[in-house]
């Protein structure tokens, strides 16, 4: 598989963490954000992903139960194949006095794009909440959904507040790699990746319990 094209001034955002159940890294949120000014470099990459574990500590840190833990962030320039790239670990537990969920449940955040494609919207499923949060076997409580919704948006924030050395991130967005309009030859990939800038404001929680497959058993990376 050839390697993936250049994104210019993209981050890659690797947020990563582990429960008692399951292995190192069963739950990940991959998220990408535009930034303005100059490149970072990987020392700034360090940084900024130890940046990105205190917003989340602040905000994202009380919607897990003790058991979910946050321990590794990585960020990566997209701009070019040697562009700055640095990891940040750490070892933050949830503060949610609660059981941990299934392995196979989180929560479903769409990002509204007005561009229709097959696959359907940016989306990121989040590993919080505890057995209390449920209104049923497939539903969260409308009183959880309000909050996580609320916490997940202050964290984006959080990120988008975040400027080290020259480098300000300034856009949450989502890229897309693949069209088979675009090219029609596998593995379809688009010779200029599209971006998508996505509003924090749109990011929407769903009470319909959203499922993990992955986390059971062997995933992909």
């Amino acid at each position: 598989m050839p390697p993936l094209p250049a994104v210019p001034n993209v981050l890659k955002v690797v947020v990563q963490g582990n429960t008692s159940t399951v292995g190192e890294f069963p739950w990940a949120n991959i998220l990408h954000f535009q930034y303005s000014g100059s490149a970072p470099t990987s020392a700034n990459c360090v940084t900024i992903a130890g940046d990105i574990n205190t917003a989340w500590g602040a905000h994202m840190a009380a919607e897990c139960p003790n058991t979910t833990v946050q321990n590794f962030t990585s960020v990566t320039d997209l701009t070019s194949a040697s562009a700055g790239s640095g990891e940040s670990l750490n070892s933050i537990p949830g503060t949610r006095g609660d059981d941990e969920i299934p392995a196979n449940a989180a929560l479903l955040i769409s990002y509204p794009v007005s561009t229709r494609y097959k696959g359907g919207h940016p989306r990121s499923y989040l590993v919080v909440g505890g057995n209390a949060d449920f209104l049923d076997a497939a539903h969260w409580s409308n009183a959880f959904t309000a909050e996580a919704q609320t916490h997940w948006q202050a964290f984006l924030n959080a990120v988008l507040a975040i400027s080290v050395g020259g480098t300000v991130i300034s856009t949450l967005c989502a890229v897309s790699y693949v069209s088979k309009v675009v090219n029609p030859v596998a593995p379809y990939r688009r010779p200029t990746p599209l971006v998508f800038p996505l509003s924090v404001a749109s990011a929407t929680a769903s009470n319909q319990m959203a499922s993990q497959r992955r986390r059971i058993g062997r995933r992909r990376r």
